[in-house]
């Protein structure tokens, strides 16, 4: 029965090839995206909750922010208003004292989740960060307590408002640390993932059951190659297509193993002929002859 069937075209076979790789890519799947991993890393605590704590920090901050940066305003700009008498430039110093006691609080405390990977970089931020304490405390302590030194909460109120900024600056940048850990590994787990499907779809021929999709797509292109032949394509057995395939697959090699098979040409020596010398009267001359047998 095999031996009846109209055997392939080379384009028939790359055409199957092509439908055995396609085949494969359907086996693989699709490509990875990135949006599949966003949340492949597994948190301790549930995303709500870390979005709640984030809110009441972003409140709380607000909140002791206000006051502390009033009083910075006022102190920076009096202080700078006895040396320069300008409106303009007293506001640019109050502006700049509460940016650079309360703001340099948080900015230095959150650069370190990401840039105090080093000793002497974590050495400079946390200096720098204790400077803006220094900064905020002594202008809020200065503002506030003139003739309330001896009440407590007057004291409290002044001290208060700066550490509570920068604890609250050192939670949000725990979780800005754990954030970024979480989605740094959720990017490894996509960059995994895509350089394992780029692997197995740039070579679809090392999937393990490519000799199975190989064999499916030769066995239909063999069917639609003898369409009116149903009957006995109906009739053929397992084995039988076993071997219609196997035939198809090594049709291409022909050529390979009958040049394999074919012996080499001996190679014959090649003919001399040597030189003789014949003396004449004239003088020596070199004459060619052929050498006798």
């Amino acid at each position: 029965m095999t031996d009846n069937l109209h055997p392939l075209t080379q384009e028939q076979r790359q055409t199957a090839y092509q439908a055995a790789c396609q085949a494969v890519m359907r086996a693989i799947g699709s490509r990875p995206a990135r949006e599949q991993f966003a949340q492949h890393t597994i948190s301790k605590y549930p995303p709500s909750v870390i979005r709640l704590i984030s809110l009441l920090c972003i409140v709380l901050l607000l909140a002791a922010f206000t006051p502390s940066a009033i009083r910075l305003y006022v102190i920076g700009s009096q202080t700078f208003g006895q040396t320069v008498d300008d409106s303009v430039a007293r506001t640019a110093v109050g502006i700049a004292t509460v940016l650079s006691a309360e703001v340099g609080q948080v900015v230095f405390s959150l650069a370190l989740a990401t840039l105090g990977t080093s000793r002497s970089a974590r050495r400079l931020l946390y200096g720098s960060m204790g400077i803006a304490t220094i900064l905020a405390l002594t202008g809020n302590i200065q503002v506030a307590l003139p003739g309330h030194t001896h009440s407590p909460f007057a004291w409290l109120e002044a001290i208060a408002p700066p550490l509570l900024v920068l604890s609250t600056a050192y939670v949000l940048k725990e979780q800005m640390l754990q954030s970024i850990e979480r989605r740094h590994a959720d990017e490894r787990a996509y960059q995994a993932a895509l350089a394992g499907w780029q692997a197995a779809t740039d070579r679809p021929e090392q999937h393990p059951h490519w000799s199975q999709f190989y064999a499916n797509a030769l066995r239909d292109a063999l069917r639609k190659a003898n369409a009116r032949r149903r009957d006995a394509l109906s009739q053929m057995t397992q084995d039988e297509w076993r071997n219609a395939v196997t035939r198809e697959m090594q049709a291409d090699e022909w050529y390979a193993s009958a040049d394999s098979d074919r012996a080499p040409l001996p190679v014959e020596p090649a003919m001399t002929t040597p030189m003789v010398a014949n003396i004449s009267r004239n003088g020596t001359r070199p004459k060619a002859a052929v050498a006798a047998g």
